[in-house]
């Protein structure tokens, strides 16, 4: 009796171990996530203002010298079983920002075209050529117990040429917010992402002056 009570006892602490080791190893190793796309959004941006006889720009499709140019995002889940990744819903993430610098562009008064990468406008359409390059992007949303915590941060370079006197300018401007749900949505990291954009596009014209059909910072103009 002793002995198959011992016997008992072992085969359930083997039992209680196997069960351990799975509940670990699905932790562990938990599910592969989801690729979800992320858009931005210029309804969801504060309406820039109006620049008064502003120039027509040439927009050249922005460079993306990130490490990792896919992933713009991702979701850590509560149980830290599951990973989203957010990747640009148009195109790359330098497709998807030069889109949305050509529409902020035009919501603040520019006359815009975008150019192929690497070509030059032709004679008398453009007063101004704007290239730039993507230095860092990401939107992050991190979901806790009773709510989701969410960021975006960007960070660009761009360059001004003025075809009338080949002046340069040069900007390095910085977007991001945070915020709290209690309900997560891709839609609120959406918004959200799309506001830091608009950010960082605000503060750039913030620091600009229009000058005989040129754009210059304004401790210039």
């Amino acid at each position: 009796m002793i002995i198959g009570i011992g016997g008992d006892i072992v085969k359930h602490a083997v039992l209680l171990a196997v069960l351990g080791l799975g509940m670990v190893m699905l932790i562990g190793c938990g599910g592969a996530g989801q690729t979800i796309p992320l858009a931005l959004d210029m309804k969801t941006v504060p309406d820039p203002p109006k620049i008064g006889n502003a120039p027509r720009v040439a927009v050249i499709p922005f460079e993306d010298v990130r490490s990792n140019k896919t992933a713009i995002g991702r979701h850590q889940h509560y149980v830290e079983t599951r990973v989203d990744r957010y990747v640009p819903a148009e195109g790359t993430a330098a497709d998807q920002i030069t889109k949305f610098v050509v529409d902020y562009l035009t919501a603040a008064g520019f006359p815009v075209s975008l150019l192929p990468p690497g070509a030059q406008p032709t004679a008398g359409t453009a007063d101004v050529i704007m290239t730039g390059q993507i230095e860092s992007y990401w939107n992050d949303a991190v979901s806790r117990l009773g709510r989701t915590e969410i960021s975006s941060k960007n960070r660009i370079r761009i360059k001004l040429t003025n075809l009338t006197d080949k002046s340069t300018t040069v900007s390095t401007v910085v977007g991001e917010g945070a915020s709290t749900v209690v309900t997560f949505d891709p839609e609120d990291l959406a918004r959200l992402d799309s506001e830091a954009w608009g950010q960082s596009l605000a503060r750039f014209l913030a620091d600009l002056v229009v000058v005989d059909r040129a754009l210059k910072p304004k401790r210039e103009g």
